[in-house]
């Protein structure tokens, strides 16, 4: 794909058939959505999913739930958001550390959503728990990671 600086949030709709992408880059910070062709791994049909620049927080990991939801870490902004299939914003949870970087769903009912903070340098007074594992519990399921073969 050209036109990426910072490719990012990687994430699969439930079907497969749609696959999501984001720039990170602060000068773009969107999330496109692609026709995907499972037999083949090939996207198309690139079109803009979320333009991130109209939320808090720059595009950075990324999970999809049983109903199609993308979730996203606001990076910066110490939020991770959800994302109706339709590109509208659901909701935000707050994470206390301002660079959350990843999130996927797990546990035995893939109920619990982790998400990764990075821990910066300098004072993190205003952020002691930067640098750790949190799990949330958004009151939905997600989905496991799809598998590929090689």
């Amino acid at each position: 794909l050209d036109g990426l600086i910072t490719p990012n949030g990687l994430a699969f709709s439930p079907d497969g058939r749609t696959m999501y992408l984001s720039d990170s880059h602060p000068s773009v910070q969107n999330v496109w959505a692609f026709d995907y062709d499972t037999s083949s791994g090939t996207p198309s049909n690139r079109r803009l999913f979320v333009d991130m620049n109209a939320f808090p927080g720059r595009p950075d990991g990324a999970a999809m739930d049983v109903d199609g939801c993308y979730w996203i870490c606001g990076h910066d902004a110490g939020l991770v958001h959800r994302f109706t299939p339709e590109g509208r914003l659901d909701k935000s949870l707050a994470v206390p550390f301002n660079k959350p970087a990843m999130c996927a769903f797990g546990g035995p009912q893939f109920d619990t959503l982790f998400v990764t903070a990075i821990r910066p340098g300098g004072d993190l007074s205003d952020q002691p728990l930067a640098g750790g594992v949190f799990a949330l519990h958004p009151g939905v399921c997600g989905l496991p990671e799809p598998s590929f073969a090689v």
